[in-house]
């Protein structure tokens, strides 16, 4: 972040696998490190809900922390046979269904339920490090 704002340059966060566990995750008392928009120099961030939102597979979000960027995003093409075509995305129009399904997802499990589920993700994966850290010759990478 501190490179981003230094060099004038935008600074993107792949946030898809992590982005619906870390903020869970702070929330309930764990040490993560800033990540988000909370660093001046994060310019956009992406997350897919189809990982740990728990939403149907063909999903994700980008998030910018202006509007001015996110005006970048468009495509538009005045020469198309039916006329003026505009998209933000890089596949073009897209049904609605499974927008639908996201936003059930998001809304059915809310924040309480994510949280538990976060902890019992993190609870599974210290169980593992742990049975890890028991073998011989074996690691886990980024641990001390």
């Amino acid at each position: 972040s501190k490179i981003s704002l230094k060099y004038d340059i935008g600074l993107h966060v792949d946030a898809c696998l992590g982005g619906f566990v870390l903020p869970f995750a702070k929330q309930l008392g764990y040490d993560i490190p800033s990540f988000d928009f909370s660093n001046d120099g994060v310019t956009s961030m992406s997350v897919d809900t189809h990982k740990y939102a728990y939403a149907s597979k063909g999903t994700s979000v980008v998030l910018y922390r202006d509007e001015e960027l996110r005006q970048a995003q468009y495509f538009p093409y005045a020469n198309w046979t039916g006329g003026l075509y505009s998209t933000p995305t890089v596949a073009g129009s897209r049904p609605g269904a499974l927008l639908a399904c996201a936003w059930a997802a998001l809304v059915s499990i809310g924040e309480d339920g994510y949280q538990k589920r976060v902890e019992s993700i993190l609870q599974a994966s210290q169980k593992i490090s742990d049975g890890i850290a028991n073998m011989k010759d074996v690691y886990v990478l980024g641990k001390q």
